[in-house]
């Protein structure tokens, strides 16, 4: 039994839960200033403005309030899990194993979790496990931010391919001040980038601080973190799957971490990898888009084989008619 985890860490739990409610809380409060700044400036007048004050209060304040509502929900939850996991732990009785209710035959007394201790070599199994109260947090942080993300890249995405003039300049050096004008002059480009620059802990943009101060260096630094902890992740997690001979698992998270080092990068390459992990997100947490997908995957690979197979019959056949 030393290569297992019985049941979770309940100060993790309790750490993550705080945490996700201080975030949903920070998330309604820059809703409520964002719509301020939005819906009473009275200098912004025009066919922009309205526009975008309409986008606003339609749809980009919602899904904020959306998120927010969302890792509530899962800081309760997590407090939830916590509670139940302490209760158990102190139910322990004669019998067990010294360590809270862990002995066999305990009224409340844990299993082993599948797929944890010895299975997971590289790193803690709340760190390597994937459905670890930590990693099942980050998945829902992923796909909270996958959103904007995309709204954001893809707006930018299509202006960038309308000012290209050929598939190389696009992605030339040259490109980049071109790319980097665009979303310093164009108001949406603005605001879909500063959505964006929230969800992803870059509140030194988002909120325009000085360079410089504490609080820009601060954020800067958080954004920069939780960048390089998701591409830290997706490199344990294909260390992890060479290690227990997961070819295909290993590809693919090696994709995912190649595509959030290169989000680092300027436009419009950045702009690129970032949609690019977005969509990865919403296809590894929303299942319905896994299914689609997987789907359509299956239907392709059918359909190219019975096309080939029919080619060759086909083939076959005339062959035979000939002689041949």
């Amino acid at each position: 039994m030393a290569g297992n985890i019985w049941g979770a860490d309940v100060a993790e739990l309790r750490t993550l839960a705080q945490q996700f409610g201080k975030a949903s809380d920070t998330l309604l409060q820059q809703s409520t200033l964002l719509g301020n700044q939005i819906n009473n400036n009275p200098s912004w007048k025009g066919q922009d403005a309205a526009m975008f004050r309409s986008d606003w209060n339609g749809s980009h304040r919602a899904l904020i309030q959306q998120a927010a509502a969302a890792l509530k929900q899962q800081s309760k939850k997590l407090l939830e899990d916590a509670n139940e996991q302490d209760k158990a732990s102190n139910t322990g009785g004669a019998g067990g194993s010294g360590t809270g209710g862990r002995g066999a035959g305990v009224p409340g007394a844990l299993e082993p979790i599948p797929g944890q201790g010895s299975n997971n070599p590289w790193g803690p199994d709340w760190l390597t496990d994937p459905d670890s109260p930590f990693r099942d947090g980050w998945d829902i942080y992923a796909l909270t931010k996958a959103f904007p993300n995309l709204r954001a890249g893809l707006f930018d995405l299509t202006a960038f391919i309308n000012k290209a003039d050929n598939f190389a300049e696009f992605f030339s050096k040259d490109f980049r001040d071109v790319a980097k004008a665009f979303q310093d002059s164009n108001m949406l480009s603005q605001y879909f980038n500063t959505s964006s620059e929230l969800f992803d802990g870059r509140w030194d943009t988002a909120l325009n601080l000085a360079d410089g101060g504490r609080a820009a260096t601060f954020f800067e630094f958080g954004g920069k973190a939780l960048g390089v902890l998701g591409v830290g992740l997706d490199l344990m997690d294909t260390a992890n799957n060479i290690k227990e001979g997961d070819g295909g698992a290993a590809l693919y998270s090696g994709i995912k971490a190649g595509l959030g080092v290169a989000s680092f990068a300027p436009p419009p390459i950045g702009t690129a990898a970032m949609v690019a992990s977005g969509a990865l997100a919403i296809y590894d947490n929303v299942p319905i888009v896994k299914e689609t997908v997987n789907a359509i995957g299956v239907s392709i690979a059918d359909g190219a084989q019975a096309a080939w197979e029919g080619a060759g019959d086909a083939a076959e056949n005339v062959g035979d008619f000939f002689g041949f």
